[in-house]
């Protein structure tokens, strides 16, 4: 990931990874303990995109900060809380700094496919799970079609690979007087 990238453009890869159609409100936030929970974050420490219908004290604008602005040594963590209602709360922990030789964002693998959106949570997305693969329970159709003919879990790495690398920004044309020197990216 490019440290020089917004919370902002990290949502965007976020959502893309995760095949999700960034349908609902998000946030980060900055924990200061492993167990502080999202919740009980202040303000101070949460970014997301503004509004002019959110009420109580504002979040920072998710558009102005970057990622290298937070994590900046290994182990740090960020959370990402996707869905207000569903509560899909993600950790983000930096590992490493390296130097990529792939256009970045790119997605390196990829584990487990999401459950859809709109599913209740965690919580809902092991009942709604549970429904697909048990034929007798009553709402097996509905699992089934929430879950389309995939089976709960699976995924398809090449279309989400696909969909991060189409949030690359295009490389700069060159100008005929720059053609001669060396170009790199990082």
């Amino acid at each position: 990931m490019d440290p020089n990238i917004t919370l902002r453009v990290l949502h965007a890869v976020i959502q893309a990874a995760m095949g999700w159609e960034n349908a609902h409100l998000y946030a980060f936030a900055q924990p200061l303990r492993s167990t502080e929970p999202f919740w009980k974050i202040p303000n101070q420490r949460k970014w997301q995109q503004p509004s002019p219908d959110a009420w109580g004290e504002p979040m920072g604008n998710d558009a102005k900060v970057k990622l290298s602005q937070l994590l900046t040594a290994p182990k740090m963590r960020l959370l990402y809380l996707y869905d207000f209602g569903d509560e899909w709360v993600h950790t983000i922990t930096l590992m490493a700094f390296s130097n990529a030789d792939v256009p970045l964002p790119h997605l390196l693998k990829a584990q487990n496919g999401c459950p859809p959106e709109d599913c209740g949570g965690p919580p809902g997305a092991e009942y709604w799970s549970h429904a697909w693969y048990n034929d007798a329970h009553e709402d097996h159709e509905t699992a089934r079609d929430m879950f389309g003919e995939h089976e709960p879990g699976s995924l398809d790495f090449a279309a989400l690979q696909k969909a991060v690398a189409e949030l690359r920004k295009p490389a700069p044309r060159a100008s005929k007087a720059a053609c001669s020197g060396k170009t790199s990216s990082h």
